[in-house]
């Protein structure tokens, strides 16, 4: 089978062997120094609250773990995984233009909410990095982070979806989920702090008081993934009223939510993003 590679191995005197198989590995401790060395692991300072100060502007520093844990293993935008795993670890340069951002969420933070800020730039500028920086230290601050690494998932066909009845709207429970898993992973804390303030109806058969928080209300979406759409909904409602805690929403290809998606409705006709509900609730 020529689609499988061929290793050779040489032990002492023995006669040499062939192996077969699509993977071949290397014993590192054998290895060649001169052709094989082991992935660098650099100790670098973790960028958070604490961290993100003018001293370490052009220095390289390690996104935190936390954060990135939350929104789950690997999910990162564009090529960045690649070359964190080239570097050995998450970690990007901290920016002046890094640092200007930070204090712009930060003032966009104690003024009024829906204040809205987006990176332009060529391909390749570094807008996902710097994206990705300021979601990690907003959730080290405490802010409640919606962070979403990659919209275009939601437009390219590669996700389930199912028509809304009664609607032309089209729902996508799954990604509604997942959104709401990052959310509670990365910012559990905060949405613990933020009330509903009012009764909240999700469905025919189940409702929150007034009482319950944030937290409770993602956890319900949680639990009954069917339920994810008009809690996400509730979620960014309640969350954009309230002034307790800042509230950041950060869409890497936000230009997604404005175009025609890869999917089609029962007639076969191309859906623009607006007919999906999770975009339809992004929207200004």
């Amino acid at each position: 089978d020529r689609t499988q590679s061929t290793a050779f191995m040489k032990k002492g005197d023995r006669e040499k062997r062939v192996r077969s198989g699509t993977t071949t590995s290397v014993n590192m401790a054998s290895a060649n120094p001169l052709y094989y060395a082991a992935v660098p692991k650099p100790q670098l300072v973790t960028l958070d609250a604490k961290t993100a100060k003018e001293s370490h502007i052009d220095t390289v520093m390690e996104i935190d773990s936390r954060f990135l844990d939350g929104i789950g293993s690997g999910c990162y935008p564009g090529y960045l995984g690649n070359d964190f795993k080239l570097f050995g670890k998450p970690a990007l340069l901290y920016r002046k233009f890094t640092h200007d951002l930070l204090d712009q969420i930060a003032k966009n933070a104690k003024q009024a909410p829906k204040r809205a800020s987006v990176l332009n730039g060529r391909d390749g500028a570094g807008k996902s990095a710097e994206l990705l920086k300021a979601a990690s230290v907003a959730a080290s601050s405490g802010h409640i982070v919606i962070y979403a690494h990659s919209a275009v998932t939601w437009v390219n066909s590669s996700r389930p979806y199912a028509p809304q009845s009664g609607t032309n709207m089209f729902t996508q429970p799954e990604l509604a989920t997942e959104l709401l898993r990052s959310v509670s992973l990365v910012s559990g804390n905060a949405l613990a702090r933020v009330p509903l303030g009012k009764e909240i109806a999700l469905g025919k058969k189940k409702s929150l008081d007034a009482t319950k928080t944030l937290a409770d209300l993602v956890n319900v979406g949680l639990q009954t993934p069917s339920l994810a759409h008009i809690v996400l909904e509730n979620l960014l409602e309640v969350a954009s009223t309230q002034t307790k805690v800042p509230v950041l929403l950060a869409i890497d290809e936000v230009n997604s939510l404005w175009c025609n998606t890869l999917y089609r409705d029962q007639s076969d006709n191309i859906l623009p993003a607006n007919r999906l509900r999770l975009i339809n609730t992004m929207l200004p």
